[in-house]
């Protein structure tokens, strides 16, 4: 008898020790590992449309991975580039700013007048002159210019590793896609719950995952409905583009439709004070006001109440799931944060269904 419980205490330990040297050597690429199973979990239904015109699954799970990969990648790239395009237009505008301003010219013409880009053009003047406000600004500029040019390097050492683990996604949701179904028959049957609850947690993961990824995508179509309506009444060209590119924004966390807005409306008052027209200065506040308080406030308003009406969980617990899965394992967590608070709290009510 003893014997057999030497077994059993030898067995657990051994195993558990393995799951947690097997977690270390996951670690790494733990969120392209969740990322590649949340893409297989979203596009399965791709998969089983391809699968009824192609049915070896090898190819069928091949073609449907590239295609994911395909469909997520392009729309980055293109935010990318026209970011990009965007910096270099904010960037050849304050340089444009900055010879104006500093010019005499400039200087003599809003000399006698009373508006209030000349007032602020002679306020900031007066100030530049002090050695201890431009020595203040030239170290914060070397500062700002060093932090850029780091963050640059980083990048670009970073793209073999980004490489790597769109790799390990590819390979990921590959092998879902084909084995997914066994996959979770085979978690299924190892659970040591009942099978009403077994059942009951299966149905709460995927209600849950539904309800986030539904909440997610709800909430960027809305947010880049909001950022075009703002680009259409601050009076910027082609809102309805503009639109389409925030509500794919808005699917990246940290960052969000801001990458879009903020620029421009940045554009925008560079532009008013370089063709001194304080109405375009009063539009670019109010878009970068806009874009703070409605554009930006809708993801931590609506996203909990969304989720939560449609996963079953308090928005309380939502939010928190977003937020501290973002932080701790990457921008997938907004995703696996609120499911894994769920499953918690689908354990805790089956404990207390037992306990009674």
């Amino acid at each position: 008898m003893k014997s057999e419980l030497y077994q059993k205490i030898f067995f657990a330990i051994i195993f558990l020790a393995l799951i947690l040297v097997s977690f270390l050597i996951i670690k790494p690429f733990l969120t392209a590992v969740l990322t590649g199973i949340v893409f297989s979990y979203i596009f399965y239904p791709l998969y089983s449309r391809i699968c009824k015109k192609i049915t070896n699954k090898n190819v069928s799970s091949l073609i449907a991975s590239i295609l994911v990969i395909l469909i997520i990648t392009s729309p980055l790239f293109f935010i990318l580039n026209t970011v990009s395009k965007e910096v270099r237009i904010t960037q050849t505008t304050y340089k444009i700013l900055k010879q104006k301003v500093t010019s005499k010219q400039f200087l003599e013409e809003c000399q006698y007048d009373d508006r209030l880009i000349c007032k602020a053009t002679n306020y900031i003047s007066d100030k530049a002159n002090d050695p201890q406000v431009r020595y203040y600004l030239d170290t914060t500029i070397d500062n700002a210019t060093s932090k850029i040019e780091k963050i640059a390097s980083n990048i670009l050492l970073s793209i073999p590793i980004f490489l790597l683990n769109l790799f390990i996604v590819l390979f990921v949701m590959f092998f879902l896609f084909r084995d997914g179904e066994i996959f979770i028959d085979k978690i299924e049957r190892i659970m040591p719950l009942k099978d009403k609850y077994r059942k009951h947690v299966f149905k709460r993961l995927n209600n849950m995952a539904y309800a986030v990824i539904y909440g997610t995508i709800i909430i960027a179509i809305i947010q880049g409905t909001l950022g075009g309506i703002g680009f259409l009444i601050f009076g910027l060209s082609s809102p309805l583009l503009w639109g389409v590119v925030m509500m794919f924004a808005a699917l990246i966390p940290y960052i969000g439709s801001s990458i879009i807005w903020f620029p421009a409306s940045l554009i925008l008052i560079f532009s008013g004070y370089l063709n001194l027209e304080t109405t375009l200065i009063i539009k670019g506040i109010l878009l970068m006001l806009y874009g703070i308080f409605v554009v930006g406030t809708i993801d931590n308003i609506l996203k909990p109440k969304i989720i939560g009406d449609k996963g079953g969980l308090h928005p309380v617990l939502v939010l928190l799931g977003v937020v501290g899965g973002l932080s701790f394992i990457g921008f997938i967590g907004v995703i696996i944060g609120p499911i894994i608070l769920a499953m918690l709290v689908t354990f805790i009510k089956i404990y207390e269904e037992e306990k009674e």
